[in-house]
C-alpha cells in the first residue's frame, strides 16, 4: 500500500493547494529557484497530475544530497521518510508499527508539545471528548484506573511510568490521536489558534499558508507556528519546515476521514 497516495487521494481541492502552496512556494534554499515550477501552474493541473506532483515534490525535499545527486529521491518510501522524521525530531518510533501508525505517533507527539499552550477550558474539553468516546467503544480489555479520569495521559509527559499491554495501548493512542485530530479541526480551536497566531505577530506568510482556505489548512500552520516559536525552532531546517506541517496534515486527513480499525 502507498500511504502517502491514499491520503493524498482523501485530501479536498483545497488541501492539495494548500500542499501545493507548502511544498512548492519559493524560499531560501537555492534548489527552489532551479526548475521548480509556480504553485499556480500545480494548481492548475488536473487532480490526478497534482497529486502526482506533490508525491514528486515531497519525496525530493525529504531526501538527503546523495539520494538527489544519484536522482533516486523517486525511490524514498513514506515510511522511510516518517523515520527520517521521527530521528530528527527525537520521537521513537518502533519498526514493528504500521506505516499509519508511525504517522499517527509523530502526531500525538508534536500535539503533545503544543499541549500545554491551550487554555484549560479546550484541554478539559478535549479529554471529556476521548472518554466518551472510549465510553461508546468496545475496549480489547479494561482501561487501568490512571486512564480512567483522563485517556490523555497516554501521550503526555510520564506516560511512560503506565503499565499497559501493548494492545490496548496501540488501541488507545488510535483513539486519542483520531480524537485530538477532530478537535482541531474545529472551529473552536480553529479560533483559539489563530488568535495565538495573532498574538505572536507570526509573518504573513505564514498566516497565508492556511487562514484563508480549509479548516485543516488553517490549524496544521497554526500548531506548526507554535513548535516555531515557543520550542525555539526558528533554524530548522528550510525542508523540515516543509514536511513535518505536510505529514501533520496527511495525519488528520487520514485520522479524520479513514474508518478507524483497530487489529
Amino acid at each position: 500500500m502507498d500511504e502517502l497516495r491514499t491520503a493524498l487521494e482523501l485530501a479536498t481541492d483545497e488541501e492539495l493547494h494548500h500542499l501545493t502552496q507548502l511544498l512548492f512556494s519559493r524560499k531560501f534554499n537555492p534548489l527552489d529557484y532551479w526548475q521548480t515550477p509556480q504553485p499556480s501552474a500545480i494548481r492548475s493541473q488536473d487532480r490526478d497530475r497534482q497529486i502526482q506532483q506533490i508525491e514528486t515534490r515531497f519525496r525530493f525535499l525529504a531526501a538527503d544530497g546523495v539520494t538527489v545527486l544519484r536522482r533516486q529521491t523517486k525511490t524514498l518510501t513514506y515510511r522511510q521518510i516518517l523515520f527520517q522524521v521521527g530521528e530528527f525530531l527525537d520521537i521513537p518510533c518502533g519498526t514493528a508499527l504500521d506505516t499509519t501508525e508511525i504517522e499517527a505517533e509523530i502526531f500525538l507527539a508534536l500535539t503533545s508539545r503544543a499541549w500545554d499552550k491551550l487554555p484549560q477550558k479546550e484541554q478539559r474539553a478535549l479529554i471529556h471528548k476521548v472518554r466518551r468516546s472510549l465510553a461508546q467503544t468496545d475496549l480489547p480489555e479494561a482501561l487501568p484506573v490512571q486512564l480512567q479520569h483522563n485517556p490523555l495521559r497516554i501521550f503526555l509527559k510520564g506516560s511512560s511510568t503506565l503499565v499497559i499491554s501493548s494492545v490496548l495501548k496501540s488501541f488507545l493512542m488510535k483513539q486519542v490521536a483520531r480524537q485530538l485530530a477532530l478537535h482541531f479541526a474545529t472551529g473552536q480551536a480553529l479560533k483559539t489558534t489563530t488568535t495565538r497566531l495573532g498574538s505572536l505577530m507570526l509573518t504573513q506568510t505564514a498566516l497565508r499558508y492556511g487562514l484563508t482556505r480549509s479548516v485543516l489548512g488553517a490549524v496544521v500552520p497554526a500548531l506548526w507556528s507554535w513548535f516555531l516559536v515557543d520550542l525555539g525552532w526558528r533554524a530548522i531546517a528550510t525542508n523540515y519546515g516543509r514536511i513535518i506541517p505536510m505529514i501533520i496534515t496527511l495525519a488528520q486527513i487520514r485520522l479524520t476521514r479513514e474508518p478507524l480499525v483497530v487489529a
